[in-house]
Formats: structure tokens, sequence, C-alpha cells
């Protein structure tokens, strides 16, 4: 789905990014509806829609999904405030020239819908589960962040904060195998609603994609995501041989 975007970019140039690049982020839920319709039938569909979007969840993980893009909103303006010894611009917050004329409610909005619901439905909402019938839940996160990052693939030749990442690329993949493991810990412990980590990738995105994030804002956040991920993955391996529904508790 990335393709349209990608021909354009190479042929025409981009001169702002099309309404086509949040499209693409259904890619992973078309797959995973397919792949359940393929593999189950109808009926299957239906119990992966009721399973994958429960809203059944222990208080703690709603708070996972809010609470911690909260924090890291937090932490990352008072890591802003000491370092460049002023408060980030509160009028350009959540703000992306990806969605112009959008208030930051609105953004939100879209985020949720399109790259934390379209991204999660697929990789935590069907591809983790899928693996974690074949093998422990850490190597199945693993391989979902390879899914994850070979996706992302095409956005380097046409997104400008991807094409300009350089060598930054790496620590961008370290990222990516981070939040795999957060976010499969999260999704393991919500018994396998994808709820939690909806929220928590829109609140991501809201954060660290906007175009005043770009520094410290987006770097602190990431560094947090990435020891949570740290942890979460210690955590998996030491719980690796027990029953799919302990691994998280």
């Amino acid at each position: 789905m990335w393709l349209p975007i990608l021909v354009e970019a190479q042929t025409t140039g981009l001169d702002a990014m099309p309404w086509t690049f949040f499209l693409a982020s259904a890619g992973p839920a078309c797959g995973a509806i397919a792949a359940t319709l393929w593999e189950s039938g109808p009926r299957g569909l239906a119990a992966w829609v009721r399973r994958t979007f429960s809203v059944h969840l222990s208080w703690k993980w709603w708070l996972a999904g809010i609470g911690m893009p909260v924090a890291y909103f937090a932490i990352a303006w008072v890591t802003t405030l000491i370092v460049t010894g002023s408060w980030p611009d509160s009028a350009a917050f959540g703000l992306t020239d990806k969605l112009p004329g959008l208030a930051w409610p609105a953004v939100a909005f879209v985020w949720v819908l399109t790259f934390g619901l379209g991204e999660e439905a697929g990789w935590r909402g069907w591809l983790l589960p899928a693996l974690s019938q074949r093998m422990p839940v850490f190597w199945s996160a693993l391989i979902v962040a390879g899914v994850w990052i070979a996706w992302h693939a095409p956005a380097f030749f046409f997104n400008p904060t991807y094409m300009a990442m350089g060598a930054g690329i790496i620590g961008w993949m370290l990222a990516l195998v981070c939040g795999s493991y957060l976010l499969a810990w999260m999704t393991v412990g919500a018994h396998w609603s994808i709820i939690p980590v909806l929220l928590w990738h829109a609140g991501f995105d809201l954060l660290t994609a906007a175009d005043h994030a770009a520094g410290s804002i987006a770097s602190t956040i990431s560094a947090i995501a990435m020891i949570q991920g740290v942890l979460c993955a210690w955590l998996l391996w030491r719980r690796r041989n027990q029953p799919r529904a302990a691994e998280a508790s």
C-alpha cells in the first residue's frame, strides 16, 4: 500500500505527504482480517474481533495504555526545560505538517484510527498471537519486530524523516525491537486485547511525530520506551518456558 506514494516520490516528487500515507497504515489490519478469514472463516473472524478489541481489561492495562504516554509527555517537557532553558511551544503540541490544519485532538484521533489501529491489529492482534502458538512470546516478539521493520522499509524512500536518518537507522531499528517487546508484554498482559497498545501507539506517535518534537522531546521519549522494552524483554525471557497466559503476569 506504500507503492503509489513511493512511485510518486521517485517520479514527480512529493510536495506534501498525501493522505494515502495514512491509508497505507491499514495494511497490517487488512492482512490480519484476510488471514483470519482464510484460517477460520466468518465465525473465526468474529471471535478474533471479540478478543482483539476486548475492553474487559484490568485497570492496570488501561493505565499502561493511557498513562505511559502522559508520563512520557511530562518527562520530555521537563527534560526540554532543563536542556534548553525554556518550555516547548505548547501551541505546537501534537501538530504535524502531515495533517495540516488539524488541531491536536483531531491529530490524535487520526493516529488512533490509522497507525494505532491499522498497525496493532496486524502486529499484536494477529501476528504475535499466531507466532506465540508455536514458540515463546520472547521469540515471537523478536520476529514481529523484524516484520515491523521490513514493513517500514519503503518509507525510507519517500518519508523525509526517515530519509534524513542516515546511520541513525540502526538506533531506529533497535527502538522498534525494544518497542516490540514492550508492546508484546502489554498485549499478553491484557489477554491479547490490543486496546492498551493501540492507545499507547497513538499516544507515542502524537508525541514523537509532531513537528516540534524533533530533538530532545522525541529522543527522551524514545529512550524511555527503549529502557522499558529491554526490561520487558528480560521479563519475557525469564518466563519463556511458562504457559502463554503466564508470560506477562
